[in-house]
């Protein structure tokens, strides 16, 4: 009976102090530290399409190819580097006829032939003289444009860095108005910052449309003159971070 009933108080004692360490809490700041900086563009990436259409593939493919020599000539021509200059795709579609068409509907009556051309364009005093050349050239549908700076991983670094000093004065300044420290940080969680970059347009096209009669070529208006103007407001790009990161608080 003796040794039950001391049996039963080291239960009770090792659960009391099970308990006593559950309960106990480390002192600690939470925070979420915060950076935006703003960045100015030093370019500009389009995405440029040159679309024909014919009865015949073959003459659809050798129109499109005539197009695109004469694209990429004017392209080069702006100093552009083989690096910023890519064709990314090319697709051939079948163009079908309509439901009033009297050829009957989904007869194919032509070929869409698509090529697309990511560009990186840096001259930015020059940004409508080179899109009136384009489009002169051949480009007739405008996919994308993404403003940009090609050192956005440095300057998302900064404003990593400035999150977490952002953090840590603000569990200074707490800590400091309740008479207390910051010690070192143990929770520390990234969130991802908002997209670097932005864009000001988009357009997209199937190349498989329906409809009756002759098949015409979808073209964009041609200037006469090419302006020397740039009317592009290319602003600045917003940079953020955010980081939440916990404290230990001292005494």
């Amino acid at each position: 009976m003796r040794i039950l009933v001391l049996l039963l108080l080291s239960c009770a004692l090792l659960t009391t102090v099970a308990f006593g360490q559950a309960v106990t809490v480390q002192p600690s700041v939470s925070v979420v530290g915060e950076a935006e900086l703003q960045v100015t563009p030093n370019q500009i990436v389009f995405t440029f399409e040159v679309v024909t259409t014919d009865p015949k593939l073959s003459e659809a493919k050798k129109a499109n190819d005539a197009a695109a020599a004469k694209t990429l000539g004017v392209v080069k021509g702006f100093s552009v580097s083989e690096d910023d200059l890519q064709t990314d795709r090319l697709t051939v579609s079948p163009r079908t006829a309509g439901e009033k068409d009297p050829r009957g509907r989904g007869t194919v009556i032509g070929y869409e032939v698509t090529k697309r051309f990511l560009v990186t364009f840096k001259q930015l005093d020059r940004i409508d003289e080179f899109l009136s050349r384009v489009i002169d050239a051949g480009v007739n549908r405008i996919v994308d444009i993404t403003i940009s700076n090609s050192e956005m991983s440095k300057y998302e670094q900064q404003a990593r860095l400035l999150a977490v000093d952002d953090a840590r004065n603000k569990a200074e300044a707490y800590a400091k108005r309740l008479g207390m420290k910051v010690g070192r940080a143990y929770v520390i969680r990234e969130e991802e910052a908002d997209t670097p970059g932005y864009m000001t347009g988009y357009g997209s096209g199937s190349g498989a449309g329906a409809g009756a009669g002759d098949i015409e070529t979808t073209d964009l208006s041609v200037p006469h003159a090419y302006s020397r103007e740039v009317t592009f407001a290319l602003g600045k790009i917003p940079v953020e971070d955010k980081i939440y990161v916990t404290f230990e608080l001292k005494p």
